[in-house]
């Protein structure tokens, strides 16, 4: 699913400062020092870290946010309650108050672009056989993956009618060199390995010319549960 400028965005040239949120995570934290020396920096999380520039703030506090967001190129919104056993209770302000949080403070800011982190979750209610393409119908297979798939309407509503550019991310099965994701059903076929997820961020980051996009995120593999046609394409 990728919808493409006529004309550049405003600012289309050199990539400025990038906001991390949910940097203390697992992938937030990675993702920091991978690219640390490539872009100006910016970290956000409700726990605290030790960062050069970093600006405390809970998803749900909006001035916080927008402090965040001030001067801000690129936002990479990681931050949520990433469990599958999360109740509605935490879901709620997290994964769906909050991420509307980060999108009308990166609007109101003048963000470029940003990069929301969704999930295989998004359409894991598929039978196990399928291979499934970004341009597949939403099937969440859980309520955290119901909550993905608001984050990535989210995205599209505030790029088509905000003038965000967003480029949302269906994340597989992450996990680091020599260790191997959780042995879930859901999770064969879907290995995604930190450094190739880091570099799919960084193209996501850097790619010009989109207005909005939804893109699977999984390392090469046969068999692969995520069609990465899409990917290659547009990310190269």
């Amino acid at each position: 699913m990728v919808f493409t400028l006529s004309t550049p965005l405003p600012g289309d040239a050199a990539v400025g400062r990038v906001l991390v949120t949910g940097a203390a995570g697992r992938i937030g934290s990675g993702f920091l020092r991978h690219v640390a020396g490539r872009y100006v920096l910016r970290a956000t999380d409700v726990r605290p870290l030790e960062f050069s520039d970093y600006v405390p703030a809970d998803l749900g506090d909006t001035d916080a946010l927008a402090r965040a967001c001030a001067e801000v190129d690129t936002v990479v919104h990681l931050g949520a309650d990433p469990s599958l056993a999360a109740d509605w209770e935490s879901l709620l302000p997290n994964n769906i108050v909050g991420c509307r949080n980060v999108f009308e403070a990166a609007a109101q800011a003048g963000v470029r672009r940003v990069v929301f982190a969704s999930s295989v979750h998004a359409v894991s209610g598929y039978p196990a056989g399928k291979q499934i393409s970004a341009d597949d119908p939403v099937n969440p297979g859980n309520l955290y993956g119901v909550t993905k798939v608001f984050g990535e309407a989210l995205g599209r509503y505030y790029a088509e009618q905000r003038g965000l550019s967003v480029i949302a991310l269906r994340i597989g099965a992450f996990h680091t060199a020599g260790t191997q994701p959780e042995p879930l059903p859901y999770n064969e076929f879907l290995h995604l390995l930190e450094t190739d997820l880091y570099e799919i961020m960084i193209r996501a980051i850097e790619v010009r010319g989109i207005r909005y996009a939804v893109v699977n995120a999984i390392s090469d593999q046969v068999g692969g549960r995520l069609d990465m046609t899409a990917t290659r394409e547009l990310l190269g």
